[in-house]
């Protein structure tokens, strides 16, 4: 199975991109932290990124829907991978020592970082304004050269385009896509 992240600002676009691949057939595993933070607001937590606990709870949606993607599938695209969650978690803390272990068995065959859009917009769920997109981008990037991945940058664009773009990318990179 060939496994591939989208990773990115907030706002960057990205859960369009996996959504308008999935759209196209491909197989995805959406973003945990947009899942779980609806349900909590459904459950009346206001703001759920301030439990203590938070990144664990995305970590665990994370890996159980790495885990359950069938055998058969020949190719997954996730939006973010495993360490993305370190951009979001104090290091030191055991909630980053076990992002840090499961991100270190995780394995990916490419990486595409997902560049920032000319504006980003906040509201209940993506509260980070242009200038944490652009840290957090910035922080993706380093994480996933620390853990060996080179990115491969996707630019602005349209949707199709830049669904063109990583299309592109694969067939020139790996033989079946």
């Amino acid at each position: 199975m060939k496994r591939y992240v989208l990773t990115g600002g907030p706002g960057s676009g990205k859960s369009t991109l996996i959504l308008s691949l999935e759209l196209s057939g491909e197989y995805v595993t959406k973003e945990g932290a947009t899942d779980y933070i609806q349900a909590c607001h459904k459950k009346g937590i206001e703001k759920p990124w301030m439990m203590e606990d938070f990144q664990l709870r995305i970590l665990e949606i994370c890996l159980e829907r790495e885990a359950n993607i069938p055998p058969s599938i020949e190719r997954v695209f996730h939006d973010r991978g495993i360490p993305d969650g370190l951009a979001y978690q104090a290091p030191g803390t055991e909630i980053y020592r076990k992002i840090q272990a499961a991100a270190a068995r995780s394995s990916y065959d490419t990486i595409f970082l997902v560049g920032l859009l000319d504006t980003v917009e906040t509201n209940k769920i993506r509260r980070e304004n242009e200038e944490d997109a652009k840290r957090l981008e910035d922080k993706f990037m380093q994480i996933y050269r620390e853990h060996g991945y080179e990115p491969v940058f996707i630019g602005k664009g349209t949707v199709e385009e830049r669904v063109s773009e990583i299309k592109r990318y694969l067939s020139n990179h790996y033989k079946e896509s």
